[in-house]
């Protein structure tokens, strides 16, 4: 195949299988292999992951708004969900390259126009690398609505909860307005936009001198922080959900249990996707649990063994009428 897309969830590993597929290519065929993102720093990291793992591809990073592309024979697009963009179809119509290799974690866009690829390589999901230790587990929590007032309020209710968090609003006035609640309770709050400093607002985000980071869309992609703990979503359906939640779910030693926090207005609850531990629900006054209570649960079990032990006997009304032979004998022919 010619092209082939690579659907795996954020914190997978995409950005490695991409690395190792691309330097098979490079040792075997001698391609000249270029990395395409609609984001700087989705280039940025590539790069790094390329070093640091010892990877060593020669890898030639392209802008997907670069007019005048670079000639590659492998074209690596990360974020592949953007490959049905105009800019992408004439980056494709200027470098021709022989083989395309799509990374994606949600292969659908919200226009509808199809992804065309040769082969489609799609991985157990979200939920499965859950279960089997690749991703973080996570708890989900369910608040009335979703406003700037009612998220900022949730957070300074209970920050030590919250720990690191991200939020998504649709509207900048949203994102500033919770900025302004949040940093007039002293809280370390920051808005991402395009137009900031974004890879400064990440490093501080990282190194613990930021608390909240604030933004529309511009962190659905390329924002990998496993100290993360918290991610409140906005009401959106399932392909930005996944995008959003899944910043969350690469693993730390210090956050064994991340947190996903929508409204019950969302199109998509994430548990539709991936199986929570536990989920929380807000009453008015606290947040409940909705799961099973592991002692009721553990009290449930020993009291079906005991009952399964227990000798009875049949009131003397029904020992009279029992049936004096087996009713499950085989009958035979002297019978």
């Amino acid at each position: 195949a010619a092209s082939v897309l690579l659907e795996s969830p954020t914190g997978s590993g995409k950005t490695v299988m991409g690395l190792a597929i691309a330097r098979y290519m490079q040792a075997v065929y001698g391609y000249k292999v270029g990395w395409v993102a609609m984001r700087r720093n989705l280039l940025t990291q590539a790069a790094a992951e390329n070093e640091r793992r010892g990877f060593d591809v020669d890898l030639t990073t392209i802008s997907m708004f670069e007019k005048r592309p670079p000639h590659v024979d492998m074209l690596v697009v990360d974020e592949a969900q953007h490959d049905a963009a105009m800019s992408m179809a004439n980056l494709h119509c200027q470098i021709r390259p022989q083989a395309v290799l799509g990374l994606t974690a949600t292969p659908f866009r919200s226009d509808r126009i199809r992804l065309c690829f040769d082969k489609v390589i799609k991985d157990c999901g979200i939920h499965q690398l859950i279960q089997d230790g690749y991703l973080s587990r996570y708890h989900h929590y369910t608040m009335p609505k979703y406003t700037p007032e009612a998220v900022a309020r949730f957070y300074l209710a209970d920050r030590q909860r919250w720990g690191k968090t991200l939020m998504f609003f649709h509207q900048q006035q949203q994102c500033d307005e919770c900025l302004a609640l949040l940093q007039t309770a002293g809280v370390r709050a920051d808005v991402v936009t395009s137009k900031t400093n974004r890879q400064r607002q990440l490093d501080e985000f990282a190194a613990g001198r930021t608390d909240v980071l604030i933004n529309m869309n511009v962190l659905t992609e390329g924002f990998d922080c496993p100290t993360l703990r918290t991610v409140f979503c906005r009401p959106s359906g399932k392909s930005c959900t996944i995008q959003m939640g899944g910043r969350v779910f690469r693993q730390h030693a210090a956050e064994p249990i991340k947190q996903i926090v929508q409204c019950r207005e969302t199109r998509h609850p994430f548990s539709k996707t991936a199986a929570p531990d536990q989920q929380f629900v807000w009453t008015g006054t606290a947040w409940r649990t909705l799961s099973v209570n592991p002692q009721i649960d553990a009290m449930t079990e020993l009291s079906r063994k005991l009952i399964a032990r227990s000798q009875v006997d049949l009131p003397k009304l029904v020992a009279a009428h029992r049936p004096r032979t087996n009713p499950w004998r085989r009958s035979t022919q002297n019978d």
